[in-house]
């Protein structure tokens, strides 16, 4: 299916317009994004990239925290990191990606 030219189906305003999208390292897939950042992908994509992400990442499940939400850093990535707990990271987004940095202090 192409979307291109469709209505974003998050915000309801946006206008989706092809691009490639690298979802991993040499991987890119056809995708469609508005002037607001939101993205689609098309079924059979989605299926490829939760292949992908099964088969490289720890899935997680957000959990509520205060007002906020929290993604648990599984112990292997704290490990390979040296993090502690109370520790300073910074948490940026970049091409609808979270990017989480710990202090470089």
């Amino acid at each position: 299916m192409k979307f291109e030219g469709k209505t974003c189906g998050v915000c309801n305003k946006g206008t989706l317009k092809a691009f490639k999208d690298e979802i991993a390292e040499g991987v890119y897939v056809d995708g469609y994004k508005d002037e607001y950042g939101h993205v689609a992908y098309s079924k059979e994509v989605m299926a490829m990239v939760e292949k992908i992400y099964r088969n490289t990442a720890e899935e997680r499940s957000l959990v509520r925290v205060g007002s906020s939400v929290a993604v648990p850093i599984p112990a292997s990535i704290v490990r390979l990191l040296a993090l502690k707990p109370k520790e300073k990271v910074y948490v940026t987004t970049q091409d609808n990606r979270i990017i989480i940095r710990p202090s470089p202090f």
